[in-house]
C-alpha cells in the first residue's frame, strides 16, 4: 500500500529504476558531454553544456543512499545484530566490486608506463581505506583518472562507518535535529570553503564534511516515512510536492546557465541545494506515488537493468574508458568517427563486463550476506510513540 509506513525490507522498484536513471546520466556525461571535442562547432559546445548536467547523477545517488542507508539503520536499531549485520551486509556490497577495480588498477599501473589514468599518485593504501576524497582535497586533483569516480565510494563508506553508532545512540525525534544540523553545518561549510579558499575547486566537491546535506536530506525523507503523522501530512500534500519538483525541473535551464557563466560558484555556494531539493522531491514523490502507472516508465527493462549494475558500471567505466584509448595512443576525445567506435566499444565493454561481475562475484556475495539476518527486535524504553518495524 502507498499509505502504509515504509520499511527497508520492502523492494520498491522504481528505485531500482532512479538507480539506473542515476548512472546513464553519468554515462552520458562522461562518455559524450566530457569528451565531445570544441572543434566540431558551436553544436558540440552548446551539447556538452546540457549534458553537463549528466554529472548530478551523483547528487541523486547521495540522496538516494541517505533515504536508503538510513531507513534500515532506524529499522533496525534495536535488533540484537545491529552492527555486526549492518557492516557485514555493507561490507558484501561495496567491497567485491570495489577490491576488484583496485586489483585491476594496481595490475595495470604496474604493468604501464606512467600515464593520466594509471599511476601511483594515490598509494593503495589510501584507496584500502577509502580516503582518496581527502587526497583529492589537499591536493586540489583527481589523482589517476581510472580510480578518479571513488571519491563518492568513499564519501559513503565514511558515512556508513559513522552514522550507525549516531542512530543507535540517538532518539529518533532527536535523530531528525540531528541530520538536519549536520545537512546544514555541512551546507554553509561548503559555500564558505569556497569563499576562503577559491582556487580549491576539489575540496567543496569531494571532501566529505562539505558533501553530507544531500545524505543528510535523504536520511529526513526516510525518516518522515517511518512516522504515521508525517506520512500523513506527506499525503495530504502530494499536489504541492508535486509543484514543487515541477518547479525544481522547471530551473534546470537556468541552472545551466549559470553553471556554464560560474561553475565553481553555482555549485557552491547554492547549486548542490537546489540539486538536493531537486532529487529529494522526486524521490518523495515516487515513494508516495509507488506503484502508480504513472511510474512505469521506471519498471522499463533497460532502467532496471543499469540500475542493478549500477554500482560497478559507475566504477569501471572510466577505466574502460581510459583502457580503449591508451590502446589507440589518443587522448580520450570525441571528435573523429574512430573516437565514437572508441567509447562505443568501451560502453559495451564496461556493461558486458559488469553485468558479468554482477552475477558471478557480486550476486552470490550478496545472497550470502543476507542469510544474517538483525536477530530478534528489542524496544527500546522511551520510543513507544514511535512506530516499531518488523
Amino acid at each position: 500500500m502507498r499509505n502504509a509506513i515504509l520499511s527497508s525490507e520492502q523492494h520498491i522498484v522504481e528505485l531500482t529504476g532512479i538507480r539506473g536513471v542515476a548512472v546513464l546520466m553519468v554515462l552520458i556525461w562522461h562518455f559524450i558531454g566530457a569528451v565531445i571535442s570544441p572543434s566540431l562547432g558551436s553544436a558540440s559546445t552548446w551539447l556538452s553544456s546540457i549534458l553537463v548536467f549528466g554529472r548530478t547523477g551523483v547528487d541523486l545517488f547521495f540522496v538516494l543512499s541517505g533515504f536508503l542507508i538510513i531507513g534500515i539503520l532506524v529499522d533496525k536499531r534495536e535488533n540484537g545484530n545491529y552492527f555486526a549485520t549492518f557492516y557485514l551486509r555493507r561490507a558484501a556490497r561495496i567491497l567485491p566490486p570495489y577490491l576488484l577495480l583496485l586489483v585491476f588498477f594496481w595490475g595495470f599501473t604496474l604493468c604501464l608506463p606512467s600515464n593520466t589514468y594509471f599511476n601511483s599518485d594515490i598509494g593503495p593504501v589510501t584507496y584500502l581505506l577509502f580516503l582518496q576524497n581527502w587526497y583529492m582535497s589537499f591536493h586540489n586533483e583527481w589523482g589517476p583518472s581510472a580510480s578518479s569516480v571513488t571519491w563518492s565510494v568513499a564519501i559513503e563508506e565514511q558515512f556508513y562507518l559513522v552514522f550507525p553508532v549516531v542512530v543507535y545512540l540517538t532518539p529518533v525525534p532527536r535523530l531528525r535535529i540531528i541530520l538536519c544540523a549536520t545537512g546544514a553545518i555541512s551546507a554553509a561549510a561548503r559555500a564558505y570553503f569556497h569563499l576562503k579558499y577559491p582556487e580549491n575547486h576539489f575540496a567543496p566537491y569531494v571532501n566529505t564534511l562539505l558533501r553530507l546535506d544531500e545524505l543528510c536530506l535523504g536520511g529526513l525523507i526516510a525518516l518522515a516515512f517511518r512516522r504515521e503523522q508525517s506520512l500523513a501530512w506527506l499525503n495530504m500534500r502530494r499536489p504541492l510536492i508535486t509543484f514543487v519538483l515541477a518547479l525544481c525541473v522547471g530551473a534546470i535551464p537556468l541552472f545551466l546557465v549559470l553553471y556554464s557563466k560560474h561553475p565553481a560558484d553555482t555549485m557552491y555556494y547554492w547549486g548542490h541545494l537546489y540539486l538536493g531539493l531537486l532529487y529529494g522531491t522526486a524521490i518523495l514523490v515516487i515513494v508516495l506515488n509507488r506503484d502508480h502507472r504513472r511510474l512505469r516508465v521506471l519498471h522499463c527493462a533497460t532502467l532496471q537493468f543499469f540500475g542493478t549494475i549500477s554500482y560497478s558500471v559507475y566504477l569501471f567505466h572510466p577505466m574502460v574508458i581510459g583502457l580503449f584509448f591508451l590502446a589507440r595512443g589518443r587522448g580520450e576525445r570525441l571528435q573523429t568517427p574512430e573516437d565514437l567506435v572508441l567509447l562505443i566499444c568501451a560502453l559495451v565493454s564496461t556493461t558486458g563486463f559488469c553485468w558479468i561481475s554482477y552475477n558471478i562475484l557480486e550476486k552470490p556475495i550478496l545472497k550470502w550476506a543476507r542469510q544474517h539476518g538483525y536477530g530478534t527486535h528489542h524496544k527500546k524504553v522511551g520510543q513507544l510513540d514511535y512506530i516499531e518495524i518488523k
